[in-house]
C-alpha cells in the first residue's frame, strides 16, 4: 500500500506523463534519429552551465526572463520576479529587512522581519559574482532562475537553487538612456519617484569601453507609527536607495578580455513595514500627540486612552531606521585557449549596516522586573561590518566534441564584526543605580569563514540526441567565531564600566557532493531529461558560555554541520506548432538531511541545531503561447509539498522538552499552490507608435510561518491574489511611455509576521502586501 508521499509521487508522475503524452499526440510528432533543420528561434541565451546555451537546450528546470519581458511584467526587484516564476517564493518584508528567498520549499527558518542567522538556501549572483544583498533590476540583459540544488557548479547557498542577474556589458559604441518613474501608493501621504540613467562610452575603438548605469529610488512607504514616544509618524517604512554599476571592458585581442566592475548600493529605510490591525492598546492622548518630551509615558494612568490600530499602523514605540552601504568590486579575465575558455573571476565585497530596533516588549517579557518601571522603554543600536574575498578559476571546453567539461577551483574568505547595544532610558535612575549611559546589554561578535573547493562536470555526447553528465564538488569549510556579551546594569551597576564575558567556537567540515544528469532530444523541439543533484548549505558555530552553570551544554551544541539535499527530477522542455507554444514541466522529489533548525541549549540559549529530516515534492509547469503576432498568453503553475519528515524533540539536561518539530508539519514560507497567468497584446502600427497592453494575475495559497507548530509564532497566513496591468507606448522617436497599476484590486493580505513569543502583544505584527500603486514611467534612448 502506498503511503501519502508515495500516492503524491504516483499521482504527480501520472499527471506529468499525461501532459507529456497529450502534447505529443496533439503535435503529431514523428520520432527518429535524424532531426529536421531548426527554424530561427528567439529564446534567451543563458550561461547557467558556464557556456552560452539556448535556454530550451538546458537539461534541467530553468527560467530565463529577458529585458523586454522584465519591462512588460514590471520586474524591478525580486518580489516581482517571484510573482511570475513558478516555484520561487519571496516574502517581501519591506525595505528595512531581507526577506526569505525560497525555491522548491527549502526553507525551515520562521517567517519574520529579518533572516539574520539564516545562511540562506538560494544563491544570488550578478554575472559571475555572488552577492549577499537583494539587487534592484535595471540595465539588465536577462535573469536566470535555476531551480533545484546547484551545488556542483555554484557551491554553498544553492541548496534550493540560484538566481543570476546578467547585466548589460559595455559595448564598443556610444549609447545613453534616461528615465523617470512617478507613482503613488494608495495608502501613502505623498508620491514616490525613481530616476534611472545609463551611458555607454567607447574609449578606444574596438578595444576599450565604459558603461555606467545609475538608479535613485525615493519610495514614500505606507506604514504609520502612531505610538512613537516622540510623536506619531506617518509612512515611516520609506526607502531611499541609490544604486550604481560601472563596468570597464578591455579587449586588446580577439582571444582575451578583461572586465573590471564596481557595484555600489546605498540604501536607507525609515522603519518596518507592518500592521497591528485591530489591536487595542492604552496610549497617551489616544495615540495622537505632538509632545516631543520622551518622558510622556510617565504621565498618570488617567491620561491614557485606548487606541485601536488600523490596517497599516504598527505599535512600535521607537522609530526603527536602518542604513546599508554595499560595495562590490570585481575583475573578470577571459582567455580563449582554442580548445577551451579559461576564466578568472575575482571579487571583493564590503557591507556596513547601522540599524535601530524597538526592544521594549522583548525585555518586558523576560521577567527581570522591568515592568515595575512605569516609564519603561528600550531600543537597540546595531552595527555590522562584513568583508568577503572570492576567487574562482574555471576552464570550460568548447562545444562540438564527444566530451564537454567544466572544471574549476574556488576560494572565499569572509570576516564579520557586529555589535548590539540595548538601551533602557531612565531605568538605572529608577533603580537608584549609578550608571549614566542607559546601557542594559552589549554584545560584540567577530567571525571568520573560509571555503575551498574543487569542482567539475563532464558531459558525454553518446550521439547527436543523447547526453550523459556527471559532476562533483569537494570542499572544506572552516568557521571561527568569538562572541562577547555584557550586562552593565548587573555587572557594573554603579559605573559606566563594561565587563565582557566571552565565548568562542570553531568548526571544520570536509565533504564531497555529486550530480548525474541525462537528456534525450526526442525532436528538434522536445527534450526529456532526468537529474540527480546534491546541494549543501554551510554550517557554523554557536558561541555558548562556559562555566559550571552551563555544564549541560554538549560539544555537539556548540556547532552545526552543513545540511544537504538529494534532488531527483524528471522533466521535459518542448516547443510546438512552429515554436508558437513553449511548454516546460518538471517533477521533483527532494530529501533534506541534517536540517538546520532554530533550537535551544540548556539555559534556554538560542542555537542552530542539526535535527531531523524534511522532504519536498512538487510539480512545476511553465508555458507561453504566441496565439498570433499580436497576442501572447503566459501561464505558470507550481505545486510544492514541503514538510518535516521526522519528529524532533529538543530537550534540556533534565529531559524537559524545549521545543518540538512534528513530522508532517509544513515548512514555512512556501505556498502549496502558485499560479500565474499573463496576457500581452501588441498593436505595432498605430499612428502614435507601437502600443503594448499587458495584464497578469498571480495567486499564492496559504503558508505557515513556522515549522514549530506549538510555537506562539506559528500562524497560517491566508492565500491571496494580485492583479497588475500596464500599457507601454513606443513612439517612433525611441521614447517609451508606460502607464501601470499594481495590485489593481487593492488586495489586503499578509506575507509574513513577527510573532508574540519573543516580542509580546504590542511588539508583534503582520506584514501586508503592498497596496494598490498607480504610476507612469518615461524613458528614452539617445
Amino acid at each position: 500500500m502506498l503511503n501519502a508521499t508515495g500516492r503524491l509521487r504516483a499521482k504527480s508522475l501520472s499527471q506529468f506523463a499525461g501532459v507529456s503524452a497529450l502534447a505529443l499526440l496533439s503535435a503529431g510528432v514523428a520520432f527518429g534519429d535524424e532531426l529536421a533543420p531548426e527554424p530561427e528561434v528567439t529564446d534567451v541565451v543563458v550561461t547557467a552551465t558556464r557556456r552560452a546555451t539556448n535556454v530550451q537546450k538546458i537539461p534541467y528546470n530553468i527560467s530565463a526572463i529577458g529585458a523586454a519581458e522584465a519591462e512588460r511584467n514590471g520586474i524591478v526587484e525580486i518580489a516581482d520576479l517571484a510573482r511570475v516564476t513558478p516555484g520561487l517564493s519571496f516574502r517581501d518584508v519591506g525595505a528595512r529587512d531581507n526577506g526569505s528567498v525560497i525555491l522548491r520549499g527549502l526553507s525551515v527558518s520562521p517567517l519574520r522581519v529579518s533572516t539574520g542567522g539564516d545562511n540562506g538556501s538560494v544563491a544570488q549572483y550578478i554575472n559571475e559574482t555572488p552577492v549577499t544583498n537583494q539587487p534592484r533590476v535595471f540595465d539588465i540583459d536577462h535573469i536566470e532562475v535555476l531551480r533545484g540544488p546547484q551545488g556542483t557548479l555554484y557551491g554553498s547557498g544553492s541548496l534550493g537553487g540560484a538566481i543570476r542577474y546578467i547585466v548589460n556589458d559595455p559595448k564598443m559604441y556610444f549609447n545613453t538612456s534616461a528615465g523617470a518613474d512617478v507613482y503613488k501608493i494608495s495608502q501613502a501621504g505623498e508620491g514616490s519617484y525613481k530616476l534611472t540613467g545609463m551611458i555607454n562610452l567607447p574609449l578606444v575603438e574596438d578595444k576599450l569601453a565604459l558603461r555606467v548605469a545609475l538608479q535613485h529610488l525615493d519610495d514614500s512607504g505606507f506604514t504609520d507609527y502612531p505610538m512613537v514616544i516622540s510623536g506619531p509618524k506617518t509612512d515611516l517604512d520609506f526607502e531611499k536607495r541609490t544604486t550604481t554599476r560601472a563596468s570597464l571592458l578591455w579587449k586588446p585581442t580577439a582571444v582575451f578580455s578583461a572586465t573590471a566592475s564596481v557595484y555600489y548600493d546605498n540604501a536607507k529605510a525609515g522603519g518596518r513595514t507592518g500592521s497591528n490591525a485591530g489591536l487595542t492598546i492604552k496610549a497617551p492622548y489616544d495615540g495622537v500627540s505632538d509632545n516631543s518630551d520622551p518622558t510622556m509615558w510617565s504621565y498618570p494612568a488617567s491620561n491614557y486612552r485606548p487606541y485601536t490600530l488600523g490596517k497599516f499602523e504598527i505599535g512600535q514605540r521607537f522609530e526603527e531606521p536602518e542604513s546599508n552601504h554595499y560595495l562590490l568590486s570585481a575583475l573578470e579575465l577571459k582567455y580563449d585557449l582554442g580548445f577551451a575558455d579559461l576564466t578568472s573571476s575575482s571579487s571583493y565585497t564590503t557591507e556596513s549596516v547601522l540599524g535601530h530596533r524597538d526592544q521594549t516588549d522583548l525585555l518586558l517579557g523576560l521577567g527581570f522586573g522591568y515592568e515595575n518601571y512605569p516609564d519603561f522603554r528600550a531600543f537597540t543600536t546595531e552595527e555590522s561590518d562584513f568583508e568577503a574575498t572570492v576567487q574562482e578559476l574555471r576552464l570550460v571546453s568548447k562545444s562540438g566534441g564527444a566530451f564537454d567539461y567544466a572544471v574549476g577551483l574556488y576560494y572565499t574568505r569572509e570576516t564579520a564584526h557586529s555589535t548590539s547595544k540595548e538601551f533602557t532610558p531612565g531605568l538605572a535612575q529608577f533603580w537608584g543605580l549609578g550608571r549614566t549611559d542607559d546601557l542594559e546589554y552589549f554584545s560584540v561578535e567577530d567571525s571568520k569563514y573560509t571555503e575551498m573547493a574543487a569542482f567539475g562536470e563532464l558531459t558525454w555526447h553518446v550521439n547527436d540526441l543523447w547526453q550523459i553528465t556527471g559532476g562533483l564538488r569537494t570542499f572544506e569549510l572552516k568557521d571561527d567565531v568569538v562572541s562577547c556579551t555584557a550586562l552593565p546594569l548587573y555587572d557594573d551597576p554603579f559605573s559606566d564600566t563594561i565587563t565582557f564575558s566571552c565565548a568562542n567556537g570553531a568548526s571544520k567540515v570536509s565533504k564531497t557532493i555529486y550530480k548525474a544528469n541525462s537528456s534525450y532530444q526526442l525532436t528538434p523541439d522536445m527534450m526529456l531529461y532526468g537529474t540527480f543533484s546534491q546541494g549543501f548549505r554551510r554550517g557554523g558555530v554557536n558561541t555558548l558560555p562556559d562555566g559550571a552553570q552551563f555544564a549541560g551544554i554538549t560539544d555537539a551544541q556548540r556547532k552545526y554541520i552543513p545540511d544537504s539535499v538529494d534532488n531527483f527530477e524528471l522533466g521535459v522542455r518542448s516547443q510546438w506548432f512552429d515554436r508558437r507554444l513553449t511548454l516546460n514541466a518538471a517533477l521533483f522529489h527532494i530529501d533534506w538531511q541534517d536540517v538546520q533548525l532554530a533550537s535551544l541549549a540548556p539555559g534556554n540559549l538560542p542555537i542552530i541545531a542539526n535535527a531531523g529530516k524534511a522532504t519536498s515534492d512538487g510539480v512545476e509547469l511553465e508555458s507561453e503561447w504566441k496565439a498570433n503576432d499580436a497576442l501572447t498568453f503566459s501561464f505558470g503553475y507550481a505545486y510544492t509539498k514541503a514538510e518535516m519528515a521526522q519528529t524532533y524533540y529538543n530537550r534540556n539536561e533534565d529531559g524537559d522538552i524545549l521545543n518540538t518539530f512534528l513530522k508532517g508539519t509544513s515548512l514555512p514560507g512556501t505556498p502549496e499552490h502558485q499560479v500565474s497567468l499573463a496576457v500581452d497584446y501588441n498593436l505595432p502600427t498605430l499612428p502614435v507608435g507601437e502600443l503594448s497592453l499587458h495584464a497578469d494575475v498571480s495567486h499564492s495559497s496559504s503558508v505557515t510561518t513556522s515549522a514549530e507548530k506549538d510555537s506562539l509564532d506559528y500562524r497560517m497566513l491566508d492565500g491571496f491574489s494580485e492583479v497588475n496591468a500596464s500599457a507601454l507606448l513606443i513612439p517612433s522617436n525611441g521614447m517609451k511611455i508606460r502607464f501601470y497599476v499594481t495590485n489593481l484590486t487593492n488586495e489586503y493580505a499578509f506575507v509574513s509576521s513577527q510573532g508574540p513569543s519573543t516580542y509580546g502583544l504590542q511588539g508583534q505584527f503582520l506584514i501586508p502586501i503592498r497596496p494598490r500603486t498607480i504610476g507612469v514611467s518615461i524613458s528614452k534612448n539617445f
